[in-house]
C-alpha cells in the first residue's frame, strides 16, 4: 500500500503535468495571435498538440512503465494523427 508521502509525491507529479498541459494550451492559443504565416501557425499548433498527447499518454495512461508492445500499440494513433495533420494542413492553410 502506498504511504502518505508517496501519495503526496504522486499527486504533486500529476499536478505538475496538469500545469504543463495548461501552459501548452495557452501557448497554442498565443501562437495563433502571432503575425506569422498561417502554415507555420498550423505546424506549431499541431506540434504542441502532439507534445500534449505524448504527455497524457506517458503520465496519465501510465505508458512509461509498460512493455514495448504497448508502446507500439499506442504509436499507431499517433502516426494516424500525424498523417491526418499533414494531410489537412495544406487544405486549411491554403483555403481562400
Amino acid at each position: 500500500m502506498e504511504t502518505l508521502l508517496e501519495s503526496a509525491a504522486t499527486r504533486a507529479h500529476y499536478i505538475a503535468i496538469w500545469r504543463w498541459l495548461v501552459f501548452f494550451v495557452f501557448a497554442a492559443l498565443a501562437v495563433t495571435l502571432l503575425p506569422i504565416p498561417k502554415i507555420l501557425t498550423l505546424v506549431l499548433v499541431f506540434g504542441i498538440a502532439v507534445i500534449k498527447a505524448v504527455m497524457v499518454m506517458r503520465d496519465y495512461m501510465h505508458l512509461k512503465a509498460e512493455t514495448l508492445i504497448i508502446h507500439a500499440i499506442a504509436l499507431i494513433p499517433i502516426l494516424l494523427f500525424i498523417g491526418l495533420a499533414l494531410t489537412l494542413i495544406p487544405d486549411i492553410a491554403l483555403r481562400h
